[in-house]
């Protein structure tokens, strides 16, 4: 039985390295292979995208009326934190408000499914777009926002007007009981901080994400 739940924890952690691995050989691609057309951004010429790992994925979105998309392959803009589905390799915002979705990566990217959940239904927060969720229960959520931004491309330094989108990540833990969504960086005092009051399973690594993982898992039991 303890083989088992060894195996398990590994597998997952396995597919949560997996995902953030995911971001950063996109971002190396971009930066040593790119040979797809520069997107202008105001002055800039851009390399990369802005979609979440550069293409659409299969998956699905919610709409707050209850609505679902289906058979369409959903875009995710991390720059303006959209989403909607993909036609001619361009995002079609639904109409009305996204609530949720998932998106399935395709093996290349480590085979997993993500959900997401739009900040709005986490009460009163000044964080934009969706939250990816790692871990959920009736206390508390550990969550990740999938990011991009503009920065000099390294291949090209001295180029005033040539950039690269690179993508990134941000946690979050939400407490249900006080509706606090509190941004946190992979270290013990962020995560000590955001979960006081709550009986923290000692010698966490904190600095990894599947040991934050797995400590609110615990919490939430």
């Amino acid at each position: 039985m303890k083989g088992i739940i060894l195996f398990l924890c590994l597998l997952c952690a396995n597919s949560i390295y997996a995902q953030t691995d995911a971001i950063g050989e996109f971002n190396k691609h971009v930066i040593e292979k790119w040979t797809e057309d520069y997107i202008r951004v105001s002055q800039y010429r851009v390399k990369g995208s802005p979609y979440l790992l550069g293409e659409s994925f299969d998956g699905q979105l919610t709409m707050k009326t209850g609505l679902k998309t289906i058979n369409q392959k959903v875009l995710y803009n991390l720059m303006e934190q959209k989403v909607g589905t993909e036609m001619d390799k361009q995002l079609i915002a639904p109409d009305g408000d996204v609530v949720s979705f998932f998106i399935q990566l395709p093996e290349k990217f480590g085979g997993e499914k993500l959900d997401f959940v739009a900040t709005a239904t986490l009460g009163d927060n000044n964080v934009k777009g969706y939250l990816n969720v790692i871990a959920d229960g009736p206390k508390l959520a550990f969550l990740r926002q999938y990011k991009s931004k503009m920065v000099p491309d390294p291949t090209n330094m001295y180029s005033k007007d040539i950039r690269i989108f690179e993508q990134y990540n941000e946690y979050y833990i939400f407490v249900r009981k006080t509706a606090e969504l509190i941004k946190v960086r992979l270290r013990e005092k962020d995560i000590v901080a955001a979960l006081a009051g709550f009986p923290i399973p000692a010698n966490t690594d904190f600095s990894k994400m599947v040991a934050v993982k797995q400590a609110v898992e615990f919490l939430n039991r």
